[in-house]
């Protein structure tokens, strides 16, 4: 089978919980926690003990199926938690178990599986969905093991309408709704470490409760971006999904404590300040172009201002502040007239063709993608669109030509200029 196990990175959150008792000063950086705190060190022997519990119950001795302990990872931080009753989980009944176990089976080692196949696999999850709240044991009992069995790899995936076990039980919690399901949710968010499903859960808590859980996915986020950028994570994952994510869900003090992950993951970082809603990432943007010690992030610093500065005043402000005071490096120039004129960077996939374009399949002019290996960030860029505030921005040029005489600058903003131009006229 195609069945494996997720590596043992939620056993190591608890070897990293008890170590970061020494640096845990370090997780109160602006609401994105370093390490796991002593009360989730607490959470984990909680959890750990229900799920022991369960197994008994269950008469599941583990020994074919025995997951490394979801170690909780999005605690209250309450001294109070470390001495608070162990809370039973509902049992599963052995119907909704073996519902589960028969989603669990399915063999993909032997070849593409059958229509056949599939729609028996989707019958049954189906079926589990169907029995409402009294699903949500097993389907909970399923995501603590932290097993995964990917259908993307085969042509699994189209034949059963999902990308990944793992994906299906979060789906079917998301169809299941209320409270039971809710919980199932915020617990896998709280122990999970795959990008997607943290993308996917944030969506479908959201759908259940607007914003109540916007916290927790943020916790959450946090605490896996510092562990990609601490090589904690498997190089060939991409975190891009998350810094997407916080863009959505994010504050300025989220914005904050992003900026300190922009060693590692600059590209991702730096585009995520820029697109958050309502701006709350424009002044850590701000500062990062005037930080002089971040020799390598603040060319594209100034050109992510500049992509959003006629959307935000205090942007503009500070590319015309830093013009005036001859603190542009000569080399963001080029970078700001981009910014302005050009290509404009955008975290997550490209649009696709038939979307975006007059014919079905004809590629989306302009586009390009990018793969930056340190931190596998992948992104893309497309030129910008006649309606994306042209008269802002040639207003902005106009301003920023009047106050530098430096050659370098002005031959890069005439030029965006008239690139500019060209696009209002199209």
């Amino acid at each position: 089978m195609t069945k494996h196990w997720l590596r043992s990175l939620n056993r190591r959150r608890l070897v990293l919980a008890c170590f970061g008792l020494a640096v845990i000063a370090l997780a109160a950086i602006l609401g994105l926690r370093l390490v796991s705190s002593p009360s989730e060190v607490a959470r984990s022997i909680e959890q750990q003990t229900v799920e022991q519990a369960q197994s008994a119950a269950s008469g599941d001795s583990g020994s074919s199926h025995a997951a490394s302990p979801g170690a909780g990872v999005a605690g209250s931080g309450s001294a109070a938690h470390l001495t608070a009753p162990l809370k039973a989980l509902p049992e599963a009944s052995p119907y909704t178990r073996q519902l589960v176990a028969g989603l669990t089976n399915l063999d993909l080692s032997h070849g593409p599986i059958t229509q056949d196949q599939a729609a028996e696999w989707k019958k049954t999850l189906q079926t589990l969905t169907e029995q409402g709240a009294a699903a949500v044991p097993a389907i909970r009992e399923f995501l603590m093991r932290n097993w995964e069995m990917d259908f993307t790899a085969t042509d699994a995936a189209g034949l059963l309408g999902q990308s990944s076990l793992r994906s299906s039980m979060v789906n079917a919690l998301a169809q299941i709704g209320g409270p039971e399901a809710i919980d199932a949710l915020v617990d896998t968010l709280r122990s999970t470490t795959l990008p997607s499903e943290i993308t996917q859960l944030a969506q479908a808590l959201e759908g259940q409760a607007p914003g109540q859980y916007r916290q927790e996915t943020i916790n959450a986020i946090g605490e896996v971006l510092n562990m990609a950028s601490n090589g904690q994570l498997p190089a060939d994952w991409d975190v891009g999904t998350l810094f997407k994510l916080v863009q959505t869900y994010g504050d300025a003090t989220t914005a904050g404590a992003l900026e300190q992950l922009d060693g590692p993951f600059k590209y991702y970082a730096t585009m995520a300040l820029a697109g958050m809603q309502s701006g709350e990432g424009v002044g850590a943007l701000i500062h990062e172009a005037q930080d002089t010690n971040k020799t390598g992030e603040r060319p594209f610093a100034f050109q992510m201002l500049a992509q959003v500065a006629a959307q935000y005043p205090d942007a503009a402000a500070a590319l015309l502040e830093q013009a005036k005071g001859n603190h542009v490096p000569e080399a963001a120039w080029r970078l700001i007239a981009t910014g302005l004129s050009g290509d404009q960077y955008l975290i997550g996939q490209p649009p696709t063709p038939s979307a975006n374009s007059s014919a079905e399949g004809e590629p989306i002019p302009g586009l390009k993608t990018y793969h930056i290996a340190n931190g596998n960030q992948n992104f893309y860029s497309v030129p910008l669109m006649p309606d994306a505030q042209v008269q802002a921005r040639l207003a902005l040029i106009d301003q920023l030509l009047a106050v530098t005489p430096n050659p370098v600058a002005r031959e890069a903003l005439q030029s965006a200029r008239a690139t500019l131009m060209q696009t209002a006229a199209n």
